[in-house]
């Protein structure tokens, strides 16, 4: 499997705060229609928050742990990715440093459950219910 959007359409890069608005020149800005009909939620946004204080505690960038999260997937060969920049490819490239372990795994389950979308009562059919197999 190659997943696209590892970063959820920038939700994951930190770069977004449900209690402010978003910058005038990212997606969220420019009212991008796809990025606003999936992963654009409040919950999305807290639940973003959350993983950015976590891995902060860590000493890890969001970028690189959400991109490390997604490649910890045994069933994951590569992951799509779109940078627009080289400073986003140096982070996008230091995820293959970071190890994700059980208790990462845990805590991303605690706020999402696994298989499901951050969204409560959003089920997407593209995805294990009964979560993901990991390294």
């Amino acid at each position: 499997m190659v997943p696209y959007s590892p970063l959820a359409r920038g939700v994951l890069s930190g770069k977004y705060a449900p209690d402010i608005a978003p910058d005038s020149e990212s997606r969220a800005g420019r009212q991008d229609k796809r990025l606003l009909e999936t992963e654009w939620r409040v919950e999305s946004l807290r639940i973003a928050q959350r993983i950015q204080e976590y891995v902060q505690d860590k000493g890890v960038g969001i970028v690189e742990f959400a991109i490390a999260w997604v490649l910890n997937n045994k069933a994951v060969t590569s992951a799509i990715v779109g940078p627009r920049t080289e400073q986003q490819w140096d982070g996008y490239t230091k995820a293959l440093e970071v190890s994700i372990t059980a208790e990462d795994e845990a805590f991303i389950d605690s706020l999402v459950t696994p298989g499901h979308a951050s969204t409560p009562g959003f089920n997407d059919t593209q995805h294990f219910v009964s979560g993901r197999p990991v390294r």
